[in-house]
C-alpha cells in the first residue's frame, strides 16, 4: 500500500477509531484492531487526543506502530496532569515517562501539542517559557492556547509568539467560526456549542509546522466557506516553505473523512498545485493522498 505522506501538508482527524466510519472511511466489514491501518492509508496525520486522559501501554503503542503508514504522524496531547494540573510546572518526570512511552513510534511521530486551559493567563508566560526551555530537541512540540487575553493583539500576544518564536515551537490555532456561525440545530451541534471554545482565529506560524484544528457544524457545505480562506493560507505556506498540518471536526465526527475530503480536493484545484488525490479506490473507500 502506497503512502499516503503529502510533500505540502499533512491532513487528519481528531480520531482514527469510529464504527461509524465502518462502510465509508472503512471497508465494509473492517475489524476495529485494523482501524488504524486503514485510516493511515488514507489520511497522513491524527489528533491523539488519548493521550491528554492516560498514557498507552507498551503493548498498544506496539500496535500502533506496526499499523501506522509509512509517512504517517501522530500529534499525541500531552497528559493532562502536565498541562491543567501542574500548569506545566514540577513536571519533569511525568514528561519524561511521557516522551519514552511513545518513543518506539519513532518518524511516525508528529507534534506534541501542549492544549492549556482557558485559566492559563499572560502572568504565567514565565512558567511556559521554562518548560518550553526544557524540552528535547528532537521532538517537535506545538502550543495551544485559551486565555483570550492572548488573542487580543497586545503585548501579552506579542509576548506569546515571541517566546514560540524563539524555541521554534508552533502555535495552534483554532478555528471554530463554522460551528459558532449559526444556530445550533442537532443534539451533537447543541453538545459541540456548550464544549467548544470560540476564539479568535489568529493564522500565526511561529515556527515551520503550523497546526489549525478546524470546527466545523454539521452543514458540509455551509463550512466550506470557513474553509476556503485556509485553501489559499495552506498554498501560501507551502510557498514560504512551511508545511501545516490541519484536523477537521464535526459535532459527531461522522462526516468528518467526507469534509476532509472536500477541502482537500479544493486545495488540489488551485493553479500551480498537481493534484493529491488518487481514483478512490471504490464506494466506500477515500483515498486522499
Amino acid at each position: 500500500m502506497s503512502s499516503p505522506q503529502s510533500p505540502f501538508y499533512d491532513l487528519g482527524l481528531p480520531m482514527w477509531s469510529n464504527r461509524q466510519w465502518i462502510g465509508s472511511l472503512f471497508p465494509a466489514g473492517a475489524n476495529s484492531k485494523n482501524f488504524l491501518q486503514h485510516y493511515s492509508s488514507v489520511f497522513n496525520s491524527v489528533e491523539g487526543n488519548t493521550t491528554f486522559y492516560a498514557l498507552p501501554s507498551e503493548s498498544t503503542v506496539a500496535s500502533w506502530q506496526a499499523q501506522a503508514q509509512p509517512g504517517f504522524r501522530f500529534c499525541f496531547k500531552l497528559p493532562r496532569k502536565i498541562t491543567h494540573e501542574n500548569y506545566l510546572r514540577y513536571c519533569g518526570v511525568e514528561l519524561s515517562e511521557f516522551l519514552k512511552r511513545l518513543e518506539p513510534l519513532g518518524e511516525a511521530l508528529g507534534a506534541f501539542m501542549i492544549q492549556l486551559p482557558d485559566s492559563f493567563a499572560p502572568e504565567q508566560l514565565p512558567d511556559l517559557e521554562s518548560f518550553l526551555k526544557e524540552l528535547p530537541s528532537d521532538y517537535r512540540f506545538s502550543v495551544e492556547v485559551r486565555h483570550r487575553d492572548f488573542f487580543n493583539r497586545g503585548d501579552e500576544e506579542k509576548a506569546l509568539n515571541q517566546i514560540l518564536n524563539q524555541y521554534q515551537i508552533d502555535r495552534v490555532c483554532f478555528d471554530s467560526r463554522a460551528l459558532f456561525s449559526r444556530p445550533a440545530i442537532t443534539e451533537q451541534e447543541k453538545d459541540a456549542h456548550r464544549k467548544k471554545p470560540r476564539l479568535p482565529v489568529h493564522a500565526i506560524p511561529t515556527a515551520t509546522h503550523p497546526i489549525i484544528r478546524f470546527i466545523g457544524g454539521a452543514d458540509f457545505h455551509h463550512n466550506q466557506q470557513y474553509l476556503l480562506p485556509w485553501v489559499n493560507k495552506i498554498s501560501q505556506w507551502q510557498q514560504q516553505g512551511i508545511k501545516p498540518t490541519l484536523f477537521i471536526h464535526t459535532p459527531d465526527n461522522l462526516g468528518a473523512p467526507e469534509q476532509a475530503a472536500m477541502f482537500h480536493q479544493l486545495l488540489s484545484e488551485l493553479p500551480g498545485w498537481q493534484p493529491l488525490a488518487k481514483t478512490i479506490k471504490d464506494e466506500t473507500q477515500l483515498a486522499i493522498f
